[in-house]
Order: structure tokens, then C-alpha cells, then sequence
């Protein structure tokens, strides 16, 4: 999204109450060095009345050959984050936890198995043409992060899709679309409470009426997402 647009299209969308999760352009920091970012644009009534806040995660490491590009042919170069920004935050927004990467991230086993547990969906913003590749990979995060997890992608290329931890392989992609002449939405719900419900119990043991696949090996849930008693 171009950083001009950010203000319309998120208050916008604020007065109907729908929050915004985007990817933008880079943001210039200098003559030379560059940023890319997400912007969070969500309701919060902590002040005890409603308001809309903005939050911008970085993306802290270029893509491959993102950085030779940008130096080669622009005489741009990455942003240096400081390491306390290593860490990405889990957002707990009116009950619902989530995550957020930026594309090429997803690749980053350690990052998706640092969510397990503590998060409800992972959403992936993504320009990439590498649909086969990030296929696998939100198929995997979905199960070993084991949360609803949402790619977002540029409709030239599409494969946005929702995808669920869910027991039967045709309950795994709640939606997912495919480029198109003009843009368009579609509208998904996401059963947190039966996902909560099945990552509380005691065990890894399996039922016939499952929603779900097992947890993950060494899954640990985060308190404020267990349910009790668990079912």
C-alpha cells in the first residue's frame, strides 16, 4: 500500500469499525537507507472510550537479492534494526491473538515455532511470485504453529487463502483466491473457540469428531488462551 494512502483507506475503514492490517512501500529514513513495514490500524478502549491506533512492524531483514537490488540499481540500502526488535510481538487485540510476518519471513522456521501456542492466526503479507514454495510453507504453519494462518498476496499473483489446522483436508482452506480483473473481498470466521478449546486439553490423545490434527510435539499454550474446562 503507498504510505499516501494510509490515512484515507485507515479511517476509512475505522468509521465502519473494521481494522486494517497492510503491507506498504518502503519508508525513507535517510538519503540512502530504506524500511519496509506493516501497519496494524486497530480499535482499543484501554482510555476508556473508543479509539483507532496505528502500529508499524518492520520487516528486519531484506528478501534474497532484495538488498543487492536495492543498492545496485537505486544506491539504497536496509534499515539496521537494533536486536530488542529480534522479537515479534503477539498482539492481543479484544481478546484475539495474533501475529504478523512479512513475506519472505515465513522461511524463518524459528520465528513461526516462536508463536506456537501463542496465537490464534499468523497473518502473511506477501508480494511474491513463488506460489509453490509459500504454499508449503503456510501449509506448514498452519500445523506447526497450529493457528488459522492467512497469506496475503499481490492479486497479480494470488493464492490468498486462509488456512486452518483443521482434522479433514477439505476444511483446510476456509478461502482462497485468485487474481481477477478488479479487487474484490471475501469474508471469513474463524472458530477460535473450538481451536482453543481443542489445544487445552491435557493430552494429545484423538477423538473421531475432531475439528482438528494434533498439536504439535512440545506445544505449550499460552494461559490467556486456555479454556477451562477444557472439552
Amino acid at each position: 500500500m503507498p504510505l499516501k494512502w494510509v490515512g484515507s483507506i485507515s479511517s476509512r475503514l475505522s468509521l465502519s469499525g473494521i481494522g486494517l492490517i497492510a503491507g506498504t512501500e518502503y519508508r525513507h529514513m535517510s538519503e540512502v537507507a530504506l524500511k519496509s513495514e506493516a501497519l496494524l490500524s486497530l480499535s482499543d478502549d484501554r482510555l476508556g472510550y473508543p479509539i483507532w491506533c496505528q502500529y508499524w512492524q518492520p520487516k528486519l531483514q531484506p528478501a534474497v537479492g532484495e538488498d543487492r537490488d536495492l543498492q545496485l540499481f537505486h544506491g539504497k540500502k536496509w534499515c539496521k534494526f537494533l536486536p530488542k526488535d529480534s522479537v515479534k510481538p503477539v498482539y492481543n487485540h479484544n481478546g484475539f491473538h495474533f501475529g504478523v510476518m512479512i513475506c519472505s519471513e515465513l522461511q524463518n522456521a524459528k520465528d513461526r515455532i516462536a508463536f506456537q501456542g501463542r496465537i490464534d492466526s499468523l497473518f502473511v503479507l506477501s508480494w511474491n511470485r513463488d506460489l509453490d514454495t509459500f504454499s508449503a510453507l503456510l501449509d506448514a504453519a498452519a500445523l506447526d504453529v497450529h493457528a488459522y494462518s492467512v497469506l496475503v498476496n499481490n492479486r497479480s499473483y494470488g493464492d490468498s487463502r486462509v488456512r486452518s489446522p483443521a482434522k479433514e483436508s477439505f476444511k483446510r482452506d476456509l478461502a482462497r483466491i485468485k487474481g481477477g480483473e478488479n479487487d474484490y473481498f471475501v469474508t471469513v470466521n474463524l472458530d477460535l473457540k473450538s481451536l482453543r478449546e481443542f489445544q487445552s486439553r491435557a493430552s494429545r490423545w484423538t477423538t473421531e469428531d475432531d475439528k482438528f490434527k494434533p498439536v504439535p510435539e512440545g506445544f505449550e499454550l499460552l494461559n490467556s488462551r486456555q479454556i477451562k474446562p477444557a472439552k
